[in-house]
């Protein structure tokens, strides 16, 4: 029973991480105008607006996490 809850917060923090990185990006294209360098989301960060930034701290936090309780669920449940 603990594993399939672990399996599904895991599944759900992944799922927001990427969907934010996804927002962060689509707010970043559509305030340049620029959609051939969504690059810029995961390794220029220092050029984001600070709502664009808030999604990415959100993204990248989720992310972590995520990675993090997916660890432990192979390493405890295995």
């Amino acid at each position: 029973m603990l594993v399939v809850i672990a399996h599904a917060i895991e599944t759900v923090l992944l799922v927001t991480g990427v969907v934010a990185l996804i927002r962060c990006a689509f707010q970043y294209a559509s305030r340049t105008e620029n959609w051939h360098q969504l690059n810029v989301v995961l390794f220029h960060v220092q050029s984001l607006s600070r709502e664009e930034m808030k999604w990415w701290y959100i993204a990248m936090f989720s992310l972590i996490l995520g990675g993090i309780i997916r660890v432990l669920t192979m390493v405890l449940f295995t």
